[in-house]
């Protein structure tokens, strides 16, 4: 089995564990009231996107997401949650190092010992949802099920739910395709801020089956037609 495999098969257990913390993190994690900015790249900016968006319908502050590296210096917040798993991302460390003078800081990391865990004022670690794999699965579902959690969010069933799903096999035929197309489920193309969160919070964010990404993958059956060169994709370029 393949370290992606072995990852996602594990998010149950993962999930359970980030429930767990709840409690633990809650001292670090923003407080009612607050006014925040969650920053990521990546499959992290995708957890920060999802958190300022189910913040903000809680009811618990002005949350807002950015890519690490589009951060405005004209805002100003109470605190600021910085999303790595590795906590060596280049541009998030810049921005920690730029804006956290003066807010409060908070790392979400699967490393301890990384630079990001080490200046942040506080961190919320994931070491057990860590992973080998290039594609990123349990971190990033696991932040969001801890986030929801801290949020007041009923997730204990998640964990089982998604036992459930892992054990059921493969649509028919689905191991043999080799291409596939993913559609976004929300509005989350747009520019950091306020735009698109009540889409972002419908979509992404609610974890209720096993879906790593931040899109629903095509029936196997539509396959891709000849030359097409998939959506977004501007004529002459390749």
């Amino acid at each position: 089995m393949s370290y992606l495999m072995d990852e996602i098969a594990s998010q149950p257990e993962c999930w359970s564990k980030a429930i767990e913390m709840t409690a633990a993190a809650e001292p670090a994690l923003p407080r009612p009231g607050e006014r925040v900015a969650a920053i990521g790249c990546g499959s992290s900016l995708n957890v920060a996107r999802c958190y300022a968006a189910l913040r903000e319908a809680a009811g618990q502050g002005e949350t807002d997401a950015f890519p690490a590296s589009e951060v405005p210096v004209t805002r100003r917040y109470d605190r600021m949650v910085f999303i790595s798993r590795t906590g060596t991302t280049t541009e998030v460390l810049d921005a920690l190092r730029r804006f956290g003078q003066g807010t409060s800081t908070v790392a979400v990391t699967a490393d301890p010992a990384a630079p990001l865990a080490r200046e942040a004022d506080a961190i919320v670690l994931l070491d057990f949802a860590d992973e080998r794999s290039v594609v990123s699965s349990r971190f990033i579902t696991s932040s969001i099920v801890l986030l929801r959690a801290h949020l007041g969010a009923d997730v204990r069933g998640l964990p089982r739910a998604a036992a459930g799903e892992l054990a059921c096999p493969l649509p028919f035929g689905l191991a043999e395709r080799t291409e596939f197309t993913f559609l976004p489920r929300s509005r989350l193309g747009v520019r950091g801020g306020r735009g698109g969160r009540a889409e972002a919070a419908r979509g992404l964010a609610h974890l209720g089956r096993v879906v790593p990404g931040d899109g629903v993958p095509a029936r196997p059956d539509q396959r891709q037609r000849p030359g097409h060169r998939g959506v977004g994709a501007r004529r002459g370029t390749r």
